[in-house]
This record gives structure tokens, C-alpha cells and sequence, in this order.
């Protein structure tokens, strides 16, 4: 007997993408509220997500490029935002 409480979770092609955007997009709330323990929690579960959308994609460069190109922008933002907390700080 199998038993299957949650439905695997397919990281390739599209479908790995829109992980990504989900991701991306919680992060992106984290950011907007100054949630810093959940931009931290993100940020760790970003970098399992992202090995595997890599490891499901390794034949199709084009959903691999896509998602890592749109989660680069929310972390040019969070880069930006730490900047102006720490120059917040020095005042």
C-alpha cells in the first residue's frame, strides 16, 4: 500500500518557474512589511528551491535562465533596502 499525503512537487519547466514566482513573491511581501525573520526564513528555503530547479532543468537553459532572472531583481531590492537600513542606523 502507498500512501501520498502531498502530491509531489515538479520543479521543471514551467512549473519550476512558477515556484520560483511564488517565492519570489512571498519575499517580495516580506520586504514591503520589514518582516526581516521571514525575508531570513525565504531566503534559506530560496536556496533549496533554487537547487531544485536546477537539478530538474539541467536539459532546458530557457525555464532555468527565466526563473533565476526574475528572482534576481527582488534581490537587487532586498540589497537596496539593507543599504538604506544600515544608513538609517548610522544617523
Amino acid at each position: 500500500m502507498n500512501l501520498c499525503l502531498v502530491q509531489p512537487v515538479d520543479y521543471s519547466g514551467q512549473s519550476g518557474v512558477m515556484q520560483v514566482r511564488h517565492l519570489q513573491q512571498a519575499l517580495t511581501n516580506a520586504l514591503v512589511l520589514e518582516d526581516w525573520d521571514q525575508v531570513r526564513k525565504l531566503d534559506q528555503t530560496c536556496a533549496a528551491l533554487i537547487d531544485k530547479v536546477i537539478d530538474a532543468n539541467q536539459n532546458d537553459a530557457g525555464a532555468l535562465s527565466k526563473a533565476l532572472n526574475e528572482l534576481k531583481g527582488v534581490y537587487a531590492s532586498l540589497i537596496v533596502q539593507c543599504k538604506r537600513e544600515v544608513a538609517s542606523m548610522a544617523h
